[in-house]
């Protein structure tokens, strides 16, 4: 009887608030975006929320904080710091003024190849031409409504050597090409991606710009974010490429170089690294390392202790939950 009651306090206590280090967690995007796929995005309402549940439950770090805790072996528990990946211009728009009302710092991790430009990631590409509202036919008319009005059409593509075809006559097709189309351009090279994504460009008969709403910061933005220290910003590399698929001398490029524009483009060292994917192997964090960075994110899921390697921090990664759910969620860890 008492050993159970024990066992229920214990289980309900840790349902609450987590007890065993602190936690990153792991944002993209703050805006509505319903019919999103990859489920990479927060609302503004729902990510007050959060930051509400947050605050009142942990103790919001910036990331240096806990690079220095974890320095000195001393990583606080209930301590919590955010971090987004990417670089979305909706995180200066929708995310920096809910962070600021809330007090809580954050880290932005940039994907430099697409500051400044008019470009969607190849994910956000994929949505808006597979699953896109508006499309042009090889006809070079324009159709309206959804991409599957290309009715009688198979979408080919050649990859990597091999010519796959998807049917995307109804909604349901189109979401399966659109994932497996997805998982196949994931591993590319930078380069073999946007021959792919050109294919598809073609095929639809659509440039190569993206949505506004979609881009990244500009690094007018970028500044702007971080000028007063709540928000910093760290590294996400140049293209994107999942790291553990391409050479070591290619990831020393994109790690490298993504560092060096940054701090080019803000006057100030650039400290922090996240990996695309949230992977990597013992060569990748060797060259993080070697490139200067401090502490780098993964998405290993866990807390961090006094026992975490800085080059290989676990983060929770954040979908658009309510509070009580992040909660509940984190109870789970």
């Amino acid at each position: 009887g008492l050993s159970r009651l024990r066992k229920l306090w214990r289980r309900l206590r840790r349902s609450i608030v987590p007890q065993r280090g602190a936690i990153i967690l792991c944002y993209h995007r703050i805006a509505d975006l319903p019919q999103s796929p990859r489920r990479l995005w927060v609302s503004p309402q729902r990510f007050a929320e959060q930051l509400e549940v947050l605050t009142r439950n942990f103790v919001p770090l910036s990331l240096a904080e806990l690079g220095e805790r974890l320095q000195e072996g001393k990583v606080p528990d209930k301590a919590v710091v955010i971090t987004f990946d990417d670089g979305y211009a909706d995180n200066f728009w929708n995310a920096r003024p809910l962070l600021e009302r809330f007090g809580v710092p954050a880290t932005v991790f940039v994907t430099t190849g697409l500051v400044g430009t008019e470009r969607e990631f190849y994910w956000d590409e994929l949505e808006r031409l597979i699953l896109g509202e508006t499309v042009k036919g090889r006809n070079g008319e324009t159709e309206k409504g959804r991409s599957g009005n290309l009715i009688g059409q198979e979408l080919r593509l050649e990859i990597r050597g091999r010519v796959r075809q998807w049917k995307l006559t109804n909604d349901e097709e189109r979401l399966k090409a659109y994932h497996e189309i997805h998982d196949l351009l994931t591993p590319l090279l930078p380069e073999q991606r946007e021959a792919v994504l050109q294919q598809l460009r073609l095929w639809f008969g659509v440039s190569e710009n993206g949505r506004p709403d979609y881009r990244l910061m500009t690094v007018e933005e970028l500044v702007a974010i971080s000028r007063d220290g709540l928000v910093d910003i760290g590294a996400h590399t140049v293209n994107h490429p999942d790291l553990t698929a391409i050479p070591p001398e290619q990831q020393r490029w994109e790690i490298e170089t993504s560092k060096r524009q940054l701090e080019e483009w803000l006057g100030r060292p650039v400290r922090w690294f996240a990996y695309p994917y949230g992977s990597g192997n013992f060569v990748t964090r060797q060259l993080v390392k070697e490139a200067g960075f401090k502490v780098a994110c993964s998405m290993s899921l866990g807390f961090v202790t006094n026992r975490s390697d800085p080059l290989w921090l676990p983060r929770i990664f954040v979908e658009n939950w309510d509070g009580d759910e992040l909660v509940r969620r984190l109870g789970q860890v």
